[in-house]
């Protein structure tokens, strides 16, 4: 390439000059005399409009980088909230704060920043993502003192990384032990067990006290355990910083880490490298970049050094830039940093992950809600008892005490560790299901899902490009199955088709190993041929390569010579359909060669058009003949055919959003494509058809206001050439509308939208660190199918501590009113505190543990999302809690009258009720186990209840036991009483379930009727073809 060349030949020039010990001319590279700092004036154009000024400040204008560094600034300014400074005329426009902001501070504040800019403030070199790719490659040049032939002198690298620092970026700090401990013993719930612990210690109940103690400290423990463990394999995932670059310094080639390098430094770019820094391009040949893990395209994007953009040009379409963390596919180029450690496009995202807060899931939420309920009504208790017992005439100091033990008692001590068992014993599931769960609350939240966003490149799909297809002649192939590689044999059109794309490509074979490197098109391509059974090392061998014509700016062909035979020479190309079929004279109709008529033209596009219709990117190859002596041309070509490329889905991918679907959670599928690509992605995924996809193009997402942006995002299926920006932008907007939004994703450019989201899902082994260090769930294989068990395990785990809260809240809720009942009736107390401490820590514990490791149930992922808003506790389940608990009271109040009437007010007396309520509350489990789980497998629950009551007879027997409880030995008739008092609860509760079942099937019966209630799937036909809200501004359709 000439420029190439020519770029090539100045820098040895320059490199031997040096040498010769003559200093090298570099006019640019010097650094300009320090100027005195002054203040730039700014003068006021307009005001009239409350919060929003136009001014004009000097030092701007003509000057477009100094114009966005300002904006820049401003636009972090306290009080402001847009800021447009323009280069062409001075003026910056700023759309303020009034109520924060007075004109006089707004003024005051725009000199100041204008100074800085102005006067080389040591922020000066800031990323600028609004301006050098509207820059030519010498405007840049000249902005940052670079010379693109010599690279800079090793005295100006040591200044600007003083004055900028490496080239870093900020990683985030993993969880402290403390932090982790902390968040396992600060939560709500947590904090009334020790406030529960100090009242037990202040009225001397130190066994009460050291119990409760315990409790905390296994809760913290088992929390802390599982989620360290955690967190080592996370950093055990860690591939790294970014690897060295290769730049000109000094006037020669060397190899740098890649902190070390500043804005200014010369990059040059090679085939397979890692680049290392932002950079603007000076020079190419040939170049491709892999950008997937930034933009989500999965096609390498072939750069243009000489093409300016224009300043609203999206991240995908700056074919004049490179950026950190991309590979280079293809080719080489040269170019010059304009970005280093946070001022890359890379940095830009961690520094929005940073600053976005982690959302806290619904079970924390709830749990946290519940809390404050618990405590009220502790509260309640307390100032309740301690009514009644004064009414009754009894001591005040004794009713104090007697209000605080019912406070402990108010509050369940399993509360904590069944929660965190409950979520540890869900992540270690998860874990062998080859999920990771970086926090234990994540696990419940997706079964919380409603939403779920789906980063396509890398997670729906593969991330590499796969020939699917050919159309040759007027005939149709499809790729050949791994599975039986050579069989069938291609046919002679096929085969010729195979062969130009295995002698056209640059992409090599390993020699030990089929393993390519290349291009993932021409990679591609030699699958395809490997797969048909192609020696591909053969026939690269029997046409000896002696021309490359590679691809040019404007050119999207390439073309290769190759010696036929003696007299014969071949020549191969492939490229854009239009651009070779234009090249084209005669084709290749699965017959004969036949001459190139309007009509067969007409024919070609319209089968190319079909193809790239349904989201596939297309290659024509073409061939022609010369003679051995004959100077190669590049037309006058035989047309061969159409292949068509895709990014292939990943296995599992359709049936886990189907399965989605089926379970209410409404997924919407974000990428970097075209809208058109987009659209034929979604149609891919949905194979029912039952609509067509609703397609909304990113880029207008910034003229939306807040609420017409709610109501896009709840309605739109896919959004099109999505920018990380906006990846976070619809979280949040569907988030506003009140949805839990899990997001998937494996690129730099989904971070901030996985942190921002409720659920972040990453691949863990294709995925970057990034992806997976803002993640709470990482699935370690990048099978998309473990979602969907992920959901259901985490609406299992919901449905599982839902009934543990409701069996622990109806016992409880049960000694409460045991307690309050003896003194409204002016009773002997039935129960001392240590025996209802008893209860609490085992009767009540070990039952609600076994209830949170219940299978699923059958339908668990037939039926709709959690309401995100609805608590854990509905007015009905309430009301059902405080049913079971008056039943369970009743009786246990009503066996201790009578245990009084035969014995006495006393410890026998006591004992009776004592065994009465936790028996009954024993029993009471087993009534909120489902009947209809998937997998009955081993009887946890009736085991638990087994084997508590085997404990529980087992301390009225033990002497050292029966003095610590304070209760007797128990006749056989005593036992019959304990019997029948645990008799009438259950039958109670069996008669009041099955009323319920016959109300509630009378009430769906009418509802049915009432409201002509369909199936979701009918319901989202007719809903589908509503009309998305038009931005403003935008044109009637």
């Amino acid at each position: 390439m000439k420029r190439r060349s020519t770029a090539t030949s100045r820098r040895k020039a320059s490199s031997s000059t040096a040498k010769r010990g003559q200093p090298s001319a570099r006019p640019s590279q010097a650094p300009a005399a320090p100027q005195p700092p002054r203040s730039p004036g700014v003068k006021v154009v307009f005001v009239a409009v409350r919060g929003r000024a136009r001014l004009q400040v000097e030092g701007i204008r003509g000057r477009p980088v100094c114009a966005a560094r300002l904006e820049a600034r401003l636009a972090a300014a306290h009080g402001i909230r847009q800021a447009r400074a323009s280069s062409t005329t001075g003026n910056v426009l700023i759309l303020f704060d009034a109520g924060k902001l007075e004109l006089r501070s707004l003024i005051a504040a725009v000199t100041r920043h204008a100074g800085q800019v102005r006067n080389g403030d040591g922020r000066a070199l800031t990323r600028v993502d609004s301006v050098w790719h509207t820059l030519s490659a010498a405007a840049v040049a000249r902005e940052l003192s670079a010379n693109p032939d010599a690279g800079l002198d090793a005295t100006d690298v040591a200044r600007r990384l003083a004055a900028l620092g490496e080239n870093q970026l900020p990683t985030p700090a993993p969880k402290t032990s403390l932090e982790i401990l902390a968040g396992h013993v600060t939560s709500l719930p947590v904090l009334l067990l020790g406030a529960a612990a100090v009242l037990s210690l202040g009225m001397g109940a130190v066994v009460d006290a050291v119990v409760i103690g315990a409790v905390i400290a296994a809760n913290g423990i088992v929390g802390y355990i599982t989620e360290r463990r955690v967190e080592r394999i996370f950093a055990s995932l860690q591939n790294g910083g970014l690897p060295p670059a290769f730049v000109l310094r000094d006037g020669r080639e060397v190899m740098v880490p890649a902190h070390e390098l500043v804005p200014g430094d010369v990059m040059l770019l090679k085939a397979g490298h890692t680049i290392a820094a932002d950079a603007r391009l000076v020079d190419v040949e040939h170049l491709a970049v892999d950008e997937s893990t930034l933009t989500g395209e999965s096609m390498p994007v072939t750069k243009v050094a000489a093409l300016v953009c224009g300043a609203d040009a999206p991240l995908p379409d700056r074919l004049n830039m490179v950026f950190a963390a991309t590979v280079v596919a293809e080719g080489s180029g040269i170019a010059v940093v304009v970005g280093t450690g946070r001022e890359t496009e890379i940095g830009r995202v961690r520094a929005l992950v940073a600053e976005t807060p982690t959302a806290t899931t619904p079970l924390e939420r709830q749990l946290d809600h519940m809390g404050g309920q618990l405590v009220a009504a502790s509260l309640g208790f307390c100032g309740l008892a301690l009514g009644l017992g004064l009414f009754r005439g009894v001591p005040a100091i004794e009713m104090v005490r007697a209000s605080l033990s019912l406070a402990v008692a108010a509050v369940p001590e399993g509360l904590p560790a069944v929660a965190t068992t409950t979520l540890a014993l869900g992540m270690h599931r998860m874990m062998r299901q080859r999920m990771l769960v970086r926090r234990l609350a994540a696990v419940e939240s997706l079964g919380s899902t409603t939403v779920i966003c789906l980063d396509k490149t890398g997670t729906l799909t593969e991330n590499r490009m796969t020939a699917t297809a050919w159309h040759l002649g007027r005939r149709e192939y499809l790729a050949a199955p791994k599975s039986t590689r050579g069989d069938p044999e291609p046919d002679q059109l096929l085969a010729r088709a195979l062969a130009i794309g295995v002698l056209c490509n640059e992409a090599e074979i390993a020699d030990d190993s089929e393993d390519i490197r290349g291009s993932s098109t021409e990679a591609a391509l030699l699958t395809a041929a490997l797969d048909f059974g192609v020696d591909c090392r053969g026939l690269r061998w029997q046409y000896p390569q002696q021309e490359l014509r590679p691809r040019r700016n404007g050119e999207n062909w390439m073309a290769t010579v190759h010696k036929e035979s003696a007299t014969e020479r071949l020549v191969a190309v492939k490229g854009a359909p239009e651009e070779v079929l234009a090249l084209s004279t005669s084709w290749l109709d699965g017959e004969a060669v036949q001459p190139l008529t309007r009509a067969s033209r007409a024919e070609i596009l319209a089968a190319n058009g079909r193809i790239a219709a349904s989201g596939m990117r297309v290659l024509a190859l073409a061939f022609k003949q010369l003679s051995s002596g004959a100077e190669a041309t590049y037309d006058d070509f035989t047309w061969v055919g159409l292949v068509a490329l895709s990014d292939p889905v990943r296995p599992g991918v359709r049936e886990a959003i189907q399965a989605c679907e089926r379970a209410g959670i409404r997924p919407v599928i974000l990428t970097g494509d075209q809208a058109r690509t987009a659209s034929a992605i979604y149609r891919d995924f949905d194979p029912t058809g039952r609509r067509s996809p609703r397609v909304f193009e990113a880029s207008r997402l910034s003229g939306l206001d807040p609420a017409t942006l709610v109501a896009v995002a709840a309605e739109v299926d896919v959004f099109a050439r999505v920018s990380p920006a906006h990846k976070h932008q619809i979280v949040r907007a569907l988030q506003a509308g009140g949805h839990v939004v899990a997001m998937t994703g494996d690129g730099i450019n989904d971070a901030a939208a996985l942190r921002a989201a409720d659920i972040g899902v990453a691949m863990g082994a294709r995925g970057t660190d990034v992806a997976r260090d803002v993640a709470d769930v990482v699935l370690m294989d990048d099978d998309f199918g473990s979602i969907v068990q992920a959901v259901e395990q985490g609406r299992t785990i919901h449905a599982n501590i839902s009934k543990a809260l409701r069996f622990l809240l109806s016992t409880n809720f049960s000694e409460i009113l045991v307690t309050l009942g003896a003194l409204a009736l002016g009773a002997a107390r039935p129960m001392s505190a240590i025996q209802f401490l008893w209860i609490n820590l085992l009767s009540d514990v070990v039952p609600a543990l076994a209830l949170a490791m219940e299978p699923p149930e059958r339908d668990v992922m037939d039926r709709p999302p959690l309401a995100p808003h609805e608590p854990i506790l509905t007015r009905s389940r309430l009301v059902e809690i405080g049913g079971d608990a008056a039943i369970l009271s009743a009786a246990t109040l009503g066996v201790h009258g009578l245990a009084v009437a035969r014995y006495g007010a006393g410890a026998h007396a006591t004992t009776i009720a004592f065994c009465t309520l936790t028996a009954a509350q024993l029993v009471h489990a087993l009534s909120y186990r489902s009947g209809f789980s998937r997998d009955q497998g081993f009887p946890a629950l009736e085991m638990a209840v087994g084997g508590t009551l085997a404990v529980h007879l087992a301390a009225m027997t033990a002497s050292p036991l029966r003095r610590l409880l304070g209760t007797t030995l128990l006749s056989g008739s005593d036992w019959l009483l304990v019997a029948g008092g645990v008799a009438v609860p259950l039958a109670v509760r069996g008669l009041r379930r099955v009323l319920a079942s016959e109300a509630r099937s009378i009430g769906n019966d009418r509802a049915h009727e009432v409201m002509g209630w369909k199936p979701s799937g009918e319901q989202e036909q007719t809903e589908g073809n509503g009309r998305l809200p038009e931005p403003p501004g935008s044109a009637p359709r």
